[in-house]
């Protein structure tokens, strides 16, 4: 991580048919990310934070921790696999709702900040993510009222919520 490595992941990506974790962090790497690096399926963490991707997330289904923010990806909101326990990806270019299979109960941390999401926050989320410690959906175009089962995340510790379009009352529990 933390070097000048440029240009594009090549598709051979995907042949390292052993790697469990990858860190390309704080690059310049530009294009898609290859939808090759789905096939590595021991890949459990992944970090390209802080370079210059473009396109669509690829789907990685066993991954447990992906860290994508500071990019410019774009396209909907992915399916996430159940093993999804960190997911960070602000500051890209994400646009739609909240996918509803972001709702599972190994989820820790999830920030979606400054985004382009819309709709309403998944009514699934707090209920189902017994976990949780972090949610930021701040900077988005959300609408509607914050989830009123919020007391159910009896472990979150940070919730930014700000810069959206949520109106109504804000639930007891929180």
């Amino acid at each position: 991580s933390n070097n000048e490595l440029s240009g594009t992941l090549p598709p051979t990506i995907g042949n390292f048919s052993n790697l469990v974790g990858l860190n390309l962090k704080g690059n310049r790497f530009s294009g898609s990310i290859p939808p090759q690096i789905g096939n590595l399926q021991p890949l459990m963490w992944i970090d390209l934070s802080s370079n210059n991707f473009s396109g669509k997330i690829p789907e990685l289904p066993g991954i447990r921790f992906m860290y994508i923010s500071h990019n410019m990806l774009q396209g909907a909101f992915p399916v996430f696999p159940s093993t999804i326990i960190d997911f960070l990806a602000s500051n890209n270019r994400l646009s739609g709702p909240i996918d509803s299979s972001i709702c599972n109960s190994s989820l820790v941390s999830l920030d979606l900040s400054n985004n382009m999401l819309f709709g309403q926050i998944p009514s699934c989320l707090p209920s189902s993510s017994k976990y949780l410690r972090m949610l930021n959906l701040g900077s988005n175009d959300l609408v509607g009222s914050i989830p009123a089962n919020f007391s159910k995340c009896d472990q979150l510790q940070d919730l930014d919520l700000s810069y959206n379009q949520l109106e109504g009352i804000v639930p007891r529990s929180l």
